[in-house]
């Protein structure tokens, strides 16, 4: 099933403004509606964090999008924790994408105060792109695998999103040989059953670990997609390939909840 509606979380940062940006792009190529989610909460003694507040960001959110040539926009304002209510509305409805601003993923600091996308990357039910920067044109879509069941299931997701956004999917692993990676990518693109295999690109990466590597070719995607297997549970805590590339990637990453395929 492809997406059928995009959600996408702002709290009017310079971060949320280009997942919203990120988002109608999304929702542009792909046809789908946008609802924009801002959070308040009830009891803080934060200045300008009330319900007033986020019906002035989720407006400011709505008119970037109409203004892009959106057709179907809703706003939503709710009282709460910013990541356990965009969890709780994308997965109201079956078939959402989750867009958010993944700037905090990367610090440490954050993460200790309650980064919201962290809290997202690692409950979210619903695919999540987290995003980074706005592409000038979306070309190229990383495919990362290991030639799991569940890393195919993520290279399905993310070639229907490239086909989609008119761009060309490369399939991505990493391995101690090159030959040893062709052999993965052989195997990954006769297993992925997509319409046109021949749309496939292909990018072995050796040298490094597996998460560094990723890390290390994302600037030539405007996107890497990964499943996110090992972001939950014991996996997690032992450093993941999932985790530690969502934690360190800086370009758009759409995270896989494989569990669903």
């Amino acid at each position: 099933m492809g997406y059928q509606r995009i959600v996408v979380g702002s709290n009017g940062s310079e971060s949320a403004r280009t997942a919203v940006a990120v988002a109608g792009e999304l929702a542009l190529k792909l046809d789908l509606g946008v609802t924009v989610v801002s959070v308040w909460k009830e009891a803080t003694l934060k200045a300008g964090t009330d319900s007033a507040w986020a019906e002035a960001v989720t407006a400011a959110a709505a008119e970037a999008l109409l203004d892009a040539g959106l057709p179907d926009v809703v706003c939503l304002e709710l009282p709460g924790t910013a990541g356990a209510v965009l969890l709780e509305v994308a997965a109201g409805e079956p078939g959402t994408l989750l867009v958010i601003g993944g700037g905090s993923l990367g610090s440490s600091k954050a993460r200790l105060l309650g980064s919201t996308a962290n809290h997202v990357s690692h409950h979210s039910e619903t695919d999540v792109v987290f995003t980074h920067k706005i592409p000038k044109r979306w070309t190229t879509v990383g495919l990362t695998t290991d030639g799991s069941a569940s890393s195919i299931t993520a290279v399905r997701r993310g070639y229907e999103v490239a086909v989609g956004l008119g761009a060309r999917p490369f399939l991505v692993t990493a391995a101690k040989t090159d030959d040893d990676g062709a052999a993965t990518l052989v195997d990954v693109e006769g297993a992925a059953e997509v319409e046109d295999p021949e749309l496939f690109g292909r990018d072995v990466l050796t040298g490094v670990p597996a998460a560094e590597a990723i890390c290390n070719a994302a600037w030539k995607y405007d996107l890497v997609v990964i499943g996110n297997r090992g972001m939950s549970g014991p996996a997690r805590l032992l450093g993941s390939v999932a985790n530690k590339v969502t934690h360190d990637i800086d370009t758009n990453l759409l995270l896989v909840n494989t569990s669903n395929g």
